[in-house]
């Protein structure tokens, strides 16, 4: 039942810019923005981080130059952390696999309570329904809100490095199908700024600031040049001993937000 009340609810973020498009004075357009490939559902140009996040922690604890600016794509990002048991017996980080969701055309203030009430619902979905059956049913019922998957991938720059790095890739997502820089909508990151969730660092993931990684000076995809990770629920690894080489999953659900890039020209 959970798993069909996610589905449902996330199927709901197709007709959110309908609703708005509803309420608005007969002489305003329909606030919607995939005319443009590559594109958010709905406008991000009036948006900033500044209604998401209290001024002062943002300047605390994030560096970037960008916060002046508006997102590219704002994402809900649905699915786990994965993580490996140590030689030493604790967990260590092994990647993530989660699904971002366009989450655009709702109001800024509503982002943080969705977040947490997708999270329950995922939760509270029977442990045989896998990340993979989200994506597949996500991508069947409702592509149109799809952005894309979130991945870890082997050093870029040292395959034997040992390290791992985030990958996001939205070139399969339905509002790139026509587009023909679609092959290039991905971006591997690195972290620079890492901050403790502040509600429950024990059980939330932590804040991330992701800029771009760099390899052969290049810049590895275009989708964005910083992504920031926040309101997280869920997705900390137990602080219990384990068994060396055992693997686990543990349920996540955060927002994503990617600024810059080759599609911030489509902002409005």
């Amino acid at each position: 039942m959970s798993f069909t009340k996610l589905i449902s609810t996330l199927a709901l973020l197709c007709v959110a810019p309908l609703a708005s498009a509803m309420t608005m004075p007969m002489n305003m357009t329909m606030p919607m923005n995939m005319s443009m490939t590559g594109a958010s559902i709905c406008p991000t140009g009036n948006i900033s981080v500044k209604a998401a996040l209290p001024d002062a922690m943002i300047k605390q604890n994030f560096a970037s130059d960008l916060w002046e600016q508006s997102p590219t794509y704002i994402g809900l990002s649905v699915g786990t952390q994965n993580y490996t048991c140590t030689e030493a017996g604790a967990w260590g980080p092994a990647g993530a696999i989660t699904y971002l969701y366009d989450i655009s055309c709702l109001p800024v203030m509503h982002h943080k309570p969705f977040t947490s009430f997708i999270a329950g619902l995922w939760d509270n979905t029977p442990p045989v329904v896998t990340n993979w059956d989200l994506v597949d049913l996500t991508e069947k019922i409702s592509p149109g809100v799809a952005l894309g998957i979130h991945y870890w991938i082997p050093d870029p720059n040292n395959a034997t490095s040992g390290k791992i790095f985030a990958k996001w890739d939205f070139s399969q997502a339905e509002r790139f199908r026509n587009d023909t820089h679609a092959d290039h909508a991905f971006v591997v990151s690195s972290e620079s700024n890492i901050l403790p969730d502040p509600i429950n660092p024990v059980v939330n993931s932590q804040w991330l600031e992701e800029p771009v990684l760099l390899v052969n000076g290049q810049k590895d995809g275009e989708l964005a040049d910083v992504v920031v990770r926040f309101n997280s629920n869920g997705g900390s690894a137990p602080t219990t001993a384990c068994t060396p080489g055992a693997d686990l999953q543990v349920k996540s659900t955060l927002n994503f937000w990617f600024y810059g890039g080759h599609w911030a020209e489509t902002i409005m």
